[in-house]
Parts: structure tokens; C-alpha cells; sequence
């Protein structure tokens, strides 16, 4: 049975991720994948405030051989990048346990410098493997929930958000943020999170789409 599990790893421990976040005020989330090798992301969004000079650092990384923009909304964009690299890392954890990524982003802020995942393995022996993969190479993964798919619905957590997700949701629908007019702004619950209003945004705007394709959409609909 597949086995769904939610962990953290700090972004310099992340090789790609630290690639393609260091010294940039950009936030990066990676579209569900399916690895089939470790030398390429098919896709990933980038958010931020200058995407232009974003990807001028990220070519200019000696493992980056090619990044591509396929479209762009204000100031998010997305792309596929091809890279390399010699060293074993979380990405060929993944590739090499039959892992599908769900869901993953970074997160920097005052409070924590790391990158989210949700991934789905095929059964807990591959889950058992990746982490030991990740423990004799040094990575330091923090796992938070594991769970079945079926586990998940019994306890109520078929929207599955993470715990960041529903605390944002939850103070919004309090305070207002959906109402028409609205009652509040992003930048009043990023203040009371602790957060930027970018990251509170992301946060909301994820935590609602996966409870709105949850609610709205049938099985055979909902990705």
C-alpha cells in the first residue's frame, strides 16, 4: 500500500533547491514530478520581485546547464531547468526509492530557512529505504506526518494540508479575509503569522486550492 509522508529539510542540505534560492529574494515550488533521473526537474514556479535577474544566477551555476521560462503571471513564472551534479542528494533518494513528489516549496523567513515536501511512495519498505539513504549521506530530514491514503480520510485529513496551510486558512476565514468587502489584507495576516505577505499568500492560496479540488471535484477529476 502507498504510504504518503510530509518532512522538512534545511535548504542548504537541498542541493538544488539551495541552487536555485541562494543569495535571491525568490520563493520556488516544484510541480508534481515523477523522477526519472536525477538531472532534471521538469517544472518548478519561481516567485518574485526580479525573475529576470533570478535566472541571469541561476545560469551562472556551475551545475545549471539550461533553464527555460514556458510562461509567467505577474511576478510568478514557470520553468524547467536542467542541472548535474556528482554528489548523492535528496533527489536521488527520491529517484532511487520510486517516489512521486506532490508537493514541494521553500520557506525563508525569520523562523525557518527550509524547503517542504509532500511525496508518496509506493509502500513503507521504499519509505524505510529513503530515509536510510538520506541518513548515511547526511541529510537531515525532519519528518513530520505519515500516512496512507485511506488513513488520511478516516481522520478527516482528506484536504490534507500541511499545518502551515491550515493555520493561514483558518486565520483568514476568521478574520475576514474572504468576506465581501473584505474584513482584512494578506499584510495583517502575515504580520500575525510572522511571515512576508508573499509567504502568507502562497500559503492561503495553496491551502484553498486543495480544499476546493477536494470539495468540488470528483475522484476521477482531482489530481
Amino acid at each position: 500500500m502507498s504510504v504518503i509522508v510530509e518532512f522538512t529539510v534545511p535548504t542548504d542540505e537541498f542541493l538544488f533547491g539551495s541552487t536555485l534560492t541562494a543569495n535571491c529574494d525568490v520563493a520556488v515550488s516544484l510541480e508534481e514530478i515523477i523522477p526519472t533521473d536525477a538531472t532534471t526537474i521538469p517544472y518548478f514556479w519561481a516567485t518574485g520581485a526580479d525573475l529576470e535577474a533570478f535566472e541571469r544566477r541561476a545560469l551562472a551555476d556551475p551545475h545549471i546547464d539550461a533553464i527555460t521560462q514556458f510562461d509567467r503571471i505577474d511576478d510568478s513564472a514557470l520553468y524547467r531547468v536542467d542541472w548535474h551534479h556528482d554528489d548523492v542528494g535528496l533527489l536521488e533518494a527520491l529517484v532511487e526509492t520510486g517516489a512521486v513528489v506532490l508537493e514541494a516549496y521553500s520557506e525563508e523567513n525569520a523562523e525557518a530557512n527550509r524547503w517542504n515536501f509532500r511525496v508518496r511512495f509506493p509502500n513503507h519498505d521504499l519509505l524505510g529505504q529513503f530515509y536510510n539513504v538520506c541518513t548515511d549521506h547526511g541529510i537531515a530530514i525532519t519528518i513530520g506526518r505519515v500516512y496512507t491514503l485511506t488513513e488520511a480520510s478516516r481522520a478527516g485529513r482528506a484536504f490534507e494540508l500541511t499545518p502551515d496551510q491550515r493555520e493561514a486558512l483558518v486565520l483568514a476565514v476568521r478574520e475576514g479575509y474572504f468576506k465581501v468587502p473584505r474584513e482584512t489584507d494578506l499584510g495583517e495576516i502575515a504580520a500575525e503569522l510572522g511571515i512576508s505577505q508573499q509567504a502568507t499568500s502562497k500559503r492561503i492560496r495553496r491551502g484553498a486550492d486543495k480544499v476546493l479540488r477536494t470539495s468540488l471535484l470528483s475522484p476521477a477529476e482531482y489530481r
